[in-house]
């Protein structure tokens, strides 16, 4: 389970920093960010989920710790995720915006 919250931060980065060094057209980048932000959401829906029924089966109380540290940074990597991808997204669409 761990394995597979890593590979979907890790996507989740890669796709993130693809667009930021992207110097595609605008309406194009616009496209992509949008379809990357739903995958995104997607992706840390399931993710979420997963740890979710992993922290309710869980006994000891260092791997619950464990578990809602793992909670945390999705929800904070999702976040700075969403921040970047829908910045881009109004930079491409809207040019004037700082």
């Amino acid at each position: 389970m761990k394995w597979t919250l890593y590979a979907i931060l890790y996507l989740i980065g890669v796709l993130t920093l693809g667009l930021l060094l992207m110097g595609a057209e605008q309406m194009l980048a616009a496209a992509l960010d949008l379809v990357f932000l739903v995958i995104a959401v997607v992706m840390f829906r399931f993710a979420l989920k997963d740890v979710s029924a992993v922290l309710d089966i869980a006994s000891d109380e260092r791997e619950r710790a464990e578990l809602r540290t793992l909670q945390a940074l999705l929800i904070l990597t999702f976040v700075i995720s969403a921040g970047v991808l829908g910045y881009s997204f109004l930079k491409a669409l809207f040019p004037f915006v700082p």
